[in-house]
């Protein structure tokens, strides 16, 4: 009998990191029954993308998080203490003036993050509390040997890693996104086995989650493998496609999005004045908003010299709006970049896409035209771990007014090598290798488990 694995697909950019790619074509050719678990609003679009034969999608009505899991989260998300963490609850604070979570929070997590016999026993009491019969049906429809968890944060992976270890099935979880570790706590279910993208998350999961290293595998980032094999349409047909003029300078935009910020349309007026003015080279602007996250137009106008881009297939259910990006996604991000003279951006880590195809990236620190409170202004953003230690390394260029933008984007268009070694070393720490194989680790890796 061939041997099954559940892999979770809860999260939107699954789609494209891991089951459109090498990860589940290698699971395929070696004869393994793949069953993807999706939100059943997507089963069918899931289907029409991957399904084959041996490659079945299930269907799973998404669960809302009850009060027990809410109390659960709160305390994993207090026993890891890292400058990201303390920022987040610091703008929670600053939204809802709830002192007293605050204080209970930040004394847990000075007080017990260091001792992992405490995260341990919280581990533990979720365990015992948590519904363990989170799609047991399926369990017991298809006989499962293994278990992939494709990101170990979302509340659907969580469930299924509980099922699965109450059903002693072995178990793989992996970190989603560079941040994860540094941003959400310690994991409530620990899998047997952890898939992360580098050295740095290996560390950082050792570090805050006790993980033996053992345990610890290190795959790349299988999103990137398009970016290395992939090819690239021309020039010319590409901006066409924009009405743009291939001789002008490309700036890509990637703000923000609604969740962080309301002014990044501020920003981009900003750019429109650059160009008006002649105050920089002459350019157009490629602003690609944020899948599932809407960005404020606020007051700004596009011209001839903007391009506004809103990637992925979208659904709306219940009504919640989610997207998935397709292939055909990732190949138009992959000659954005490939054909983008610099990047201008609010979160970092587009600037590690940018990065793989020599771009430089400007990131923002300020609020426009605005000045927000501190714990209200995207500056505040200065205090995560993660883009912190990229900025600090030089790899990407931090900006806190228009004329340090003005500066910096002159710089680098005028001079596009300008910071390359530093981009290259980031490279390496952060990609672990650029070889277009992380997929094909990552479903190697899962067969040696399962055989």
């Amino acid at each position: 009998m061939n041997k099954t694995i559940f892999i979770s697909a809860f999260n939107p950019f699954i789609l494209r990191n891991i089951l459109a790619g090498e990860v589940t074509k290698v699971l395929k050719e070696n004869g393994v029954r793949v069953v993807v678990f999706a939100p059943d609003y997507k089963a069918d679009f899931f289907k029409q993308e991957i399904g084959a034969s041996n490659v079945i999608v299930e269907g799973i009505e998404v669960c809302k998080a009850s009060r027990r899991d809410t109390v659960s989260k709160y305390l994993a998300g207090s026993l890891t203490d890292t400058g990201t963490i303390l920022v987040n609850k610091r703008v929670r604070l600053a939204w809802d003036g709830r002192w007293f979570r605050f204080t209970v929070s930040w004394l847990i997590m000075k007080l017990f993050s260091r001792w992992p016999i405490f995260k341990v026993l919280v581990r533990r009491l979720d365990y015992l509390t948590i519904r363990k019969d989170y799609c047991s049906k399926f369990f017991f429809k298809y006989r499962p040997q293994l278990i992939f968890a494709t990101d170990v944060f979302n509340d659907n992976d969580v469930l299924l890693l509980a099922a699965a270890k109450y059903q002693g099935v072995d178990t793989v979880g992996m970190i989603r996104s560079w941040d994860n570790l540094t941003s959400k706590g310690i994991l409530r279910i620990k899998p047997d086995k952890l898939i992360v993208h580098n050295e740095i998350l290996k560390e950082q999961a050792i570090k805050y989650n006790n993980f033996s290293g053992h345990n610890i595998f290190i795959s790349g980032i299988p999103q990137y493998d398009k970016y290395v094999i992939g090819s690239r349409i021309d020039r010319k047909d590409f901006f066409s496609k924009l009405n743009f003029d291939p001789g002008r300078k490309l700036i890509l935009f990637s703000p923000f999005g609604g969740r962080f910020t309301d002014t990044d349309w501020q920003i981009m007026e900003i750019l429109k004045k650059f160009i008006e003015n002649k105050e920089i080279p002459p350019s157009q602007v490629l602003a690609r908003f944020t899948p599932n996250d809407p960005v404020s137009l606020g007051n700004f106008s596009p011209d001839e010299n903007f391009y506004i881009d809103r990637p992925g297939h979208g659904f709306e259910f219940r009504g919640v709006k989610d997207q998935e990006l397709t292939d055909e996604d990732m190949d138009w991000l992959a000659n954005c970049l490939y054909h983008s003279d610099v990047v201008v951006a609010g979160g970092a880590s587009i600037g590690i896409d940018a990065a793989i195809f020599s771009k430089p990236t400007i990131l923002i620190h300020f609020d426009g035209f605005e000045k927000k409170p501190y714990w209200q202004s995207v500056e505040r953003f200065l205090e995560y771990q993660h883009p912190r230690d990229i900025i600090k390394s030089g790899a990407m260029r931090s900006v806190k007014n228009v004329e340090e933008l003005k500066q910096h984007l002159n710089n680098y268009l005028n001079q596009p090598e300008l910071d390359r070694s530093a981009r290259n070393k980031m490279l390496l720490n952060q990609c672990y290798k650029l070889d277009g194989r992380s997929g094909e680790r990552i479903g190697n890796f899962l067969l040696s488990l399962l055989y």
